[in-house]
């Protein structure tokens, strides 16, 4: 039997699963960024201990 949840309730799920896609594609990037050579990262001007700083900051905001 199907049952019609009222969208009050699936409204906060939707936007939950959209924030949840957005963060694992962030954390996708910073993955391919750090595999990336050197002269490519120092092209576009990020270092990798700014790479490896954005993941701590991020990792302790998803924790706390």
């Amino acid at each position: 039997m199907l049952m019609k949840l009222p969208l009050v309730a699936v409204s906060p799920l939707v936007d939950w699963l959209s924030r949840r896609a957005a963060q694992k594609a962030r954390l996708k990037a910073m993955d391919e960024l750090t595999e990336s050579p050197d002269d490519l990262l120092s092209d576009i001007g990020i270092s990798r201990d700014d790479i490896e700083t954005r993941r701590l900051l991020s990792s302790r905001r998803a924790v706390g």
